[in-house]
């Protein structure tokens, strides 16, 4: 029986987004040409994060999916729900997974056919090649394929949506390919296979690809742009041009650092140091009119603002870099920092190469459009994602 076959027996699935600093977790109902409708959604943090040591870490975000798992299914009782949950998909972002794209291209002097056996000996060279490659990059070590995606294909230069038993002279797909860290997907399985059991149905997504079929949806005209998405410890930037993903890095740099460099300059506390932001974000997100907290601010917004043109200018030469980027500002630090890029983008202060780029804001309400019941829940944009994709895959 396919994986995607809707059942006329009621259920729901579950969605998790997990992240560096938090997990959510959506109850969702799925119905065949129709949008999704979110039954229950909810978000835990991470508590006391030590970023550093990687054993704790990876300790407290199962512990955090446990916590997720159980009170949702506690939530669904609550509420009278009797759906059982037939499917669980998981979206996994940084730094529990890491995501690369590369465009592998197939030239030869006479007209050859695409089998499956014929792409699968090109994937299985490609995949080593850049699985060395990451781990050249990162030093992990015994990493395994989570996810694997041809995003596009051409034959003799154009488009097409299926290449099997095809001929061509000209073949080029865009392959994206998510890994995770053996120790990492072993603890993940072990501890889903005695909470949800081992039979349970279960899909792994990157957190990149879901952003990515939303954007590339949402916004068909535009076919170069970038993506940042900001979290509490990383910010994962991708590339897209001419449709697939260019370049692919994250920054070990987030709200969380945006904060320190600033309440290491300003001698307030952080509890009142955060509320003057609140006060920022009531009067449409100017910096703090409160001077110290506002210099202070300045600094750590500068701070990632550097650490985002650097490695941009890393990954991107003068000839490739696009002018438009999209950001979804979700939280107090990030809706400034995103009012800051703006104001930068309107003086044509925010330039890499000598390409100025504009921004592009992602609301939530843009999102909610697409899924039944969804303004019920906010402050969950990623997982609001998540679930367009999965409706997209549920009904192709």
């Amino acid at each position: 029986m396919s994986f995607f076959l809707f059942k006329k027996q009621p259920s729901l699935s579950f969605i998790f987004d997990i992240r560096d600093a938090s997990i959510s977790l959506a109850a969702v109902r799925f119905i065949k040409d129709k949008k999704p409708e979110i039954v229950l959604c909810q978000n835990f943090s991470l508590k006391s994060i030590d970023s550093k040591d990687n054993k704790k870490y990876l300790e407290l975000m199962i512990k955090t999916l446990d916590q997720a798992i159980l009170s949702v299914r506690q939530s669904l009782v609550k509420i009278g729900s009797k759906e059982m949950i037939e499917k669980y998909y998981f979206f996994i972002g940084s730094p529990w997974s890491i995501s690369q794209a590369k465009t592998i291209k197939i030239i030869k002097d006479k007209p050859f056919e695409i089998t499956n056996k014929v792409l699968s000996q090109i994937l299985v060279g490609e995949e080593s090649e850049i699985e060395k490659n990451i781990e050249y990059n990162t030093s992990e070590k015994n990493l395994k394929i989570m996810e694997e995606k041809i995003i596009q294909s051409k034959l003799n230069g154009y488009k097409v949506e299926d290449i099997y038993r095809k001929k061509t002279l000209n073949l080029a797909v865009e392959l994206f390919v998510t890994f995770i860290p053996s120790e990492i997907k072993d603890k993940i399985c072990l501890n889903l296979n005695e909470k949800i059991g081992k039979n349970a149905q279960k899909q792994n997504h990157s957190c990149i690809l879901s952003s990515y079929s939303y954007l590339r949806d949402l916004y068909s005209d535009k076919n170069d742009f970038i993506y940042a998405d900001i979290g509490k410890l990383i910010t994962d930037i991708y590339v897209v041009r001419d449709d697939i993903i260019f370049a692919i890095a994250s920054i070990p740099y987030g709200e969380e650092n945006i904060m320190q460099v600033s309440l290491n300059r300003t001698k307030l506390p952080k509890d009142v140091f955060l509320s003057n932001i609140s006060i920022a974000e009531d009067k449409n997100f100017d910096l703090p009119v409160d001077n110290n907290s506002s210099e202070s601010l300045r600094l750590g917004l500068n701070f990632w603002k550097n650490k985002f043109k650097e490695t941009l200018s890393k990954i991107c030469n003068e000839m490739n870099i696009p002018n438009n980027i999209f950001i979804i500002p979700n939280s107090k630090i990030a809706n400034v920092l995103v009012k800051d890029l703006s104001e930068d983008a309107k003086n044509d202060k925010l330039e890499v190469h000598g390409t100025k780029i504009d921004v592009l804001i992602i609301t939530e309400n843009i999102i909610n459009s697409f899924i039944e019941n969804s303004k019920t829940f906010v402050n969950e944009p990623y997982v609001k994602m998540d679930t367009i994709f999965v409706n997209k895959l549920l009904n192709k």
